[in-house]
């Protein structure tokens, strides 16, 4: 009982002071050291007084969150209270007055007026809390946006991102381990939380056509408020448009919805590899899942020599970083080996690609599959060959949920070798729990 008498206050302590997800910045993950030029203004043993110019920073996108990411950084570069080093000798940011600063330092530093000088800046450690979202009914819209921020602030390498809304998990984890219900590890949890430099927050304004965006960079050691981001836009420019809904498809109309690619090679399949690569997709008008009458079908014949997939694409370029995975129902004329795909592409280069894959099977009834994004792979062959053929170029392997361009399922030969038949997906969504 004494041990949680103790920790309780650590708690509490290291809430107040923004901590967050993060090893212990003092064995596992090192400071950084980043460099800003200054002409010394005024000098004397304790103070030097700089005119600093900070560095433009190079976006890497378009969009309206890298630059709200490169304003954070720039008004953020120096703070009141940070540590530095000139020439080897450490100091403290004492006052940050627009391009001027003055610093203290310990031991004596004499430059001469002029002198320019390399000023030796830490990788600072910034929480981004939830965005608070005023006025319509698309609440959503600010967890899109503070998901995008933080993948943005990453991207700068200016900062070790913190992300106080995943607190609680960690929290529970930290309770659960204290509690002697788990087996104990070598290093404890407790104590290895990271205490931000800076806290980002704001609220976002819902005026239909346009936001109003207004955000605040906090200094945690003084409670300052630094600097503030003010712009009014929309949310996404018409080449960024993506759909970030749940896709609640059931394939209940007429024909299926244009997104989806349309293969009717039935004629091939029927007569046995008279097709380049025998199979159909097309809506199958006669059965669905539980309540569904209507489903999308893929017609197949693996009984040739030349190895291939039969897919079902659908090319809307969707956001789902709202998202933990997918959800569908299945059905085959025998039990089958079925894979489902997400494309991502690269903000920089949308040729570039990676296929991010999970495995399912299907049997001769409907069942519910649940894959989560993060047990999906990349596979060697998309690396090897699979990008190739789509006409894309092999990624780097970092699933971005924001940059979905394409959703496919289906299955291939080698996994199915020698079958033939017919597989059925219905009741299509996203799930986010």
């Amino acid at each position: 009982m004494k041990s949680w008498k103790v920790l309780i206050p650590i708690f509490l302590i290291s809430l107040l002071f923004a901590c967050a997800t993060g090893p212990d910045k003092g064995t596992e993950q090192p400071v950084k050291l980043f460099a800003v030029e200054g002409d010394v203004l005024d000098s004397s043993a304790a103070e030097l007084t700089l005119s600093v110019q900070i560095p433009n920073f190079p976006k890497t996108s378009d969009s309206f969150v890298a630059d709200i990411a490169n304003q954070v950084v720039r008004k953020s570069y120096l703070l009141e209270g940070t540590k530095i080093t000139i020439e080897g000798h450490e100091g403290t940011i004492k006052e940050v007055r627009a391009n001027q600063v003055i610093m203290t330092f310990e031991s004596p530093l004499s430059l001469p007026v002029g002198r320019k000088v390399a000023v030796q800046v830490p990788k600072k450690i910034i929480a981004v809390v939830d965005f608070e979202v005023l006025g319509g009914n698309r609440k959503e819209k600010g967890r899109v946006v503070l998901e995008g921020l933080t993948s943005a602030l990453i991207d700068t390498g200016q900062f070790i991102v913190v992300e106080r809304t995943k607190l609680q998990p960690i929290m529970n984890e930290i309770q659960l381990s204290l509690s002697g219900m788990t087996k104990p590890g070598t290093d404890g949890l407790a104590g290895k939380l990271l205490s931000a430099d800076l806290i980002l927050t704001g609220t976002l304004t819902d005026l239909q056509e346009e936001w109003d965006i207004n955000l605040r960079t906090l200094n945690v050691r003084t409670g300052q408020a630094l600097s503030a981001v003010s712009i009014r836009t929309k949310l996404f420019k018409p080449s960024e448009m993506r759909d970030s809904g749940s896709w609640q498809e059931n394939f209940e109309g007429d024909v299926l919805e244009p997104s989806w690619v349309v293969r009717m090679d039935s004629a091939g399949v029927k007569k046995n590899r008279k097709a380049k690569t025998p199979f159909s997709v097309s809506l199958d008008a006669m059965q669905g899942a539980e309540d569904s009458h209507h489903s999308l079908r893929i017609d197949f014949d693996f009984g040739g020599e030349r190895d291939f997939f039969a897919i079902a694409s659908n090319r809307k370029k969707r956001d789902l970083t709202l998202y933990h995975g997918a959800e569908f129902y299945v059905k085959g004329t025998e039990p089958l080996a079925g894979q489902f795909y997400l494309l991502t592409s690269q903000p920089e280069n949308p040729s570039k690609m990676d296929q991010w894959t999970g495995f399912f099977t299907a049997d001769k009834t409907w069942k519910r599959i649940r894959i989560p994004f993060n047990e999906m792979i990349v596979t060697s062959g998309w690396i090897k060959g699979g990008a190739q053929r789509m006409g894309a170029i092999p990624g780097d392997q970092v699933m971005r949920l924001n940059r979905v361009e394409g959703v496919q399922f289906g299955l291939g030969s080698s996994r199915n070798e020698g079958l033939s038949g017919s597989i059925w997906i219905d009741k299509i969504q996203f799930y986010s729990n």
